[in-house]
């Protein structure tokens, strides 16, 4: 059967094709409206599907269960989960939200609030900190083209990995600062496509350039569409900022347009694979008669994405920036403010440009500006001794 239901191929092959053409799984399924939804929600019912009680009935058999049994059983796993897999709080509320959501939504009733009680308290497993300058600098040394793309976007930006796969072209809009055209950001539109999530966000000058850099070295190696239209934004709109890898020497794309989207887990590993080059992250080492389940647990300060979000917004801070702001540019909720709260881009960019030096991790930047200053200076000085000339010549000293 054709998937139908938006799910990810691999998670719809995943489940077994009577589950996936009854009427109760279509009415769970397009009863979602995010696919990422769908494609969690279906892991943890799929899990449950398979439970050795469950494994053999049909969805018809299961629906028409005394609720008390249904509930007896979704306890009894969630105590496995946490206590024999070490699962997390949101893990287990996510399997809890998607069994509640399917028995729910195909009427049969089953009491929720009981069963959080074995969830369990929400802990904060791990704290981590923000990286530093010379981190993000080392890491970005390894990188190529589209993996400077990724990390100085969530550096400057603070957005989440999990928003780079749905950046498309016309999501970012190209702004002259300083009145020039050597200086220049993009805005980005974060969760395009999600009228709930979505929110504007700047990158820094640094970032836009390695965005444009990245795009043309696409276009060189085959990606011709790739176009600069009037007013400096690239074209077609459509287009994945970020794609899969390509074959430079062939110029060739080694996906079609419809599969060549990074997905932002091949992003995580191939930063975790940099952290361990450099020594920044230490490596699991297991032998050959280890499981992965048996591999020893490692807790990390440095998360290789979240991260540099942290960073972000702990130099948003250090700039000053106004803080509901700040939340905006990071797609925090601002409650109230948000609805009588609505600055124009433009103020909201003035805010961001104060932490553009902060943000940036090349010196290059930094020395520019520098560079600026001074010649600046040297061009009053010069404009003052001229007058002052001026002044004794009329003046006769």
């Amino acid at each position: 059967m054709k998937n139908s239901t938006s799910l990810t191929t691999s998670i719809f092959n995943l489940i077994r094709p009577e589950v996936t053409d009854h009427l109760a799984y279509r009415n769970f399924i397009n009863s979602l409206r995010s696919r990422y939804t769908k494609d969690a929600y279906s892991i943890y019912l799929n899990r449950f599907l398979n439970l050795p009680q469950y494994k053999n009935k049909t969805l018809d058999e299961i629906l028409q269960t005394n609720p008390k049994e249904l509930e007896a059983d979704i306890i009894e796993h969630l105590i496995f989960m946490k206590d024999n897999e070490g699962l997390s709080h949101s893990s287990l509320s996510l399997f809890l939200a998607a069994l509640s959501h399917f028995f729910t939504i195909n009427d049969v009733l089953i009491n929720r609030k009981k069963i959080s009680k074995f969830i369990g308290e929400h802990e904060n497993k791990q704290e981590y900190r923000p990286y530093n300058l010379d981190e993000i600098s080392k890491l970005l040394s390894l990188q190529d083209e589209r993996g400077r793309v990724c990390v100085l976007l969530m550096a400057s930006t603070g957005m989440r990995v999990g928003a780079l796969p749905h950046i498309r072209l016309k999501h970012l809009k190209r702004w002259n600062i300083a009145n020039t055209t050597k200086d220049f950001i993009y805005q980005i539109t974060v969760y395009g496509n999600s009228p709930k999530s979505k929110y504007l966000t700047f990158c820094t000058p640094e970032t836009a350039k390695a965005i444009d850099e990245y795009l043309d070295m696409r276009k060189r190696h085959g990606e011709s569409s790739l176009k600069i239209d009037e007013n400096g934004n690239w074209i077609p709109g459509d287009t994945a900022l970020i794609i899969r890898q390509f074959n430079k020497q062939l110029n060739t794309a080694l996906y079609s347009s419809k599969t060549s989207i990074l997905p932002s887990s091949i992003t995580e590993k191939v930063i975790i694979h940099k952290l361990h080059q450099l020594g920044i992250r230490e490596k699991i080492h297991t032998t050959e008669t280890m499981s992965q389940k048996e591999a020893p647990k490692i807790r990390h300060e440095l998360h290789p994405c979240h991260s540099l979000r942290i960073f972000a917004i702990t130099q948003m801070q250090r700039a000053k920036v106004d803080k509901t702001i700040r939340e905006m540019l990071v797609g925090h909720s601002t409650g109230l403010d948000k609805v009588y709260y609505k600055p124009q881009d433009e103020e909201i960019l003035q805010e961001y440009l104060k932490a553009v030096d902060l943000l940036t991790i090349s010196n290059e930047h930094r020395l520019q500006k520098q560079v600026d200053y001074y010649k600046e200076r040297e061009s009053d000085l010069s404009r003052m001794s001229f007058e002052l000339a001026e002044i004794r010549e009329k003046l006769g000293i």
